[in-house]
């Protein structure tokens, strides 16, 4: 017999803080305009209704940081991880509070200096990113960047490897890059995709006005938040338990019976590879290099894509996610990918996988912020955040309560049985 939850619509509550875009303005978090993810907002709820003080947290899909970052400025330990290299290096940079004022500004001062004098052939000195259609050839109908953008990333690239000699600087000087990224491009963030932005063929930036997008970043919000980084100290430090990798391998780092409160929003069940809509970074920040190192990293994330193949999975012993298959599987001839049963069959693999372990890393009393949505293949709405709330239970968890936090738009394909889903956060006792 499928059990009823508690179940509680917070829309009032959660529909803006739910959403990054609230971080745009805010210390550390603006450094990078990333699309996904909560708000602060949400991580200060969270604090304000607990009964506890917690001693040290988990995040297993640290995504851009918001979660060890604002736990940090709070005093809270939190390990966390991430497999990207790319949303790694996001979080670690947020993370680091040894920057001052005086050091930053030399460094400002020696690259604004090297962009001055610019090499004329900056391919010979820095590589072009790899893949087909970085810049313009005769293969090519579409291209990520015109020669002059690429040549002002690459000067910039060039810079910071040659006159920033400090790691940690380096690295912060690399995110301020990456903020322009897509700026310089000829490409936007569309959903789970990037697409070419209107009129992409005449909209040419010279390899000046590249220098100059990132340096104005340097002296404005990143000149601002180092001046308040350098004026006050943290008693903690999360960048040293920030770990890169797959959370399901690496999961062994956090001490059993040692966490006292999660928070994390996973992966969506919606088939979204987030490798393609940060590609631009990965590339362009040389953090991959191959299409074998793409599918490697692709190999180690969640599985709630389709962009790799998986071995048959068989569904784990849930009768919602049972009833949800069979259902679907009288239109799986028309789906526009053969492999979106195993792959929801993965995901929840993996979810149950992941509890069984917060099972042992979690103290008696702890708590679980668990942000999820469901999704809808072949005109069959997935209850993921039920189907959730039955695995944690039946890893020894008990549901307080499912919170509806908003409404999402479902996929074109969806729309006209399906339209919108249900955003939830699934608050978990242990």
């Amino acid at each position: 017999m499928l059990k009823d939850y508690n179940f509680i619509d917070c829309t009032e509550k959660y529909h803006s803080i739910m959403q990054f875009d609230k971080n745009k303005n805010v210390f550390v978090h603006r450094w990078y305009p990333f699309v996904e993810g909560y708000s602060k907002e949400f991580i200060e709820d969270i604090l304000n209704e607990l009964s506890f003080v917690p001693s040290c947290a988990l995040e297993p899909f640290c995504g851009s940081g918001t979660t060890p970052v604002e736990l940090q400025n709070h005093n809270i330990r939190c390990y966390s991880f991430e497999v990207s290299p790319f949303m790694y290096l996001l979080s670690t940079v947020k993370l680091e509070r040894k920057y001052d004022v005086e050091t930053f500004e030399s460094y400002v001062n020696v690259v604004t200096k090297k962009l001055s004098r610019t090499s004329r052939n900056i391919r010979k000195v820095e590589v072009l990113p790899f893949g087909d259609t970085i810049v313009k050839t005769e293969k090519t109908k579409k291209w990520n960047f015109h020669d002059t953008a690429i040549d002002g990333i690459l000067d910039i690239r060039y810079a910071i490897r040659t006159v920033v000699d400090d790691e940690e600087y380096r690295r912060l000087f690399t995110i301020a890059l990456a903020s322009i990224i897509v700026q310089a491009s000829n490409l936007f963030r569309n959903g789970k995709c990037l697409s070419y932005k209107k009129g992409w063929e005449n909209r040419i930036f010279s390899r000046k006005d590249i220098h100059n997008f990132f340096l104005d970043k340097l002296n404005s919000i990143f000149a601002e938040d180092i001046r308040i980084i350098s004026k006050n100290s943290s008693t903690v430090s999360n960048s040293d338990i920030c770990y890169i990798g797959d959370v399901r391998k690496n999961i062994q780092h956090v001490p059993n019976g040692k966490i006292d409160l999660i928070i994390t929003s996973p992966p969506y069940l919606n088939s979204r590879d987030y490798t393609d809509i940060y590609m631009l970074e990965l590339k362009v920040l040389q953090l991959i290099n191959s299409h074998e190192e793409l599918r490697e990293l692709r190999k180690n994330t969640l599985r709630s894509h389709v962009q790799v193949p998986y071995d048959k999975i068989l569904p784990i012993e849930n009768e919602r996610l049972k009833n949800s298959l069979l259902e679907m599987s009288n239109n799986e001839l028309n789906a526009w990918n053969s492999d979106i049963i195993n792959m929801i069959c993965a995901y929840f693999e993996d979810m149950q996988f992941l509890f069984s372990e917060f099972a042992k890393k979690m103290r008696k009393g702890g708590i679980i912020y668990f942000n999820v949505a469901n999704s809808a293949y072949y005109g069959v709405e997935v209850p993921v955040d039920y189907i959730i709330a039955d695995i944690a239970e039946s890893c020894g968890f008990k549901v307080r309560e499912i919170r509806k936090a908003r409404d999402l738009k479902t996929s074109p394909q969806q729309s006209d049985k399906i339209k919108k889903l249900r955003e939830s956060v699934i608050i978990i006792d242990y």
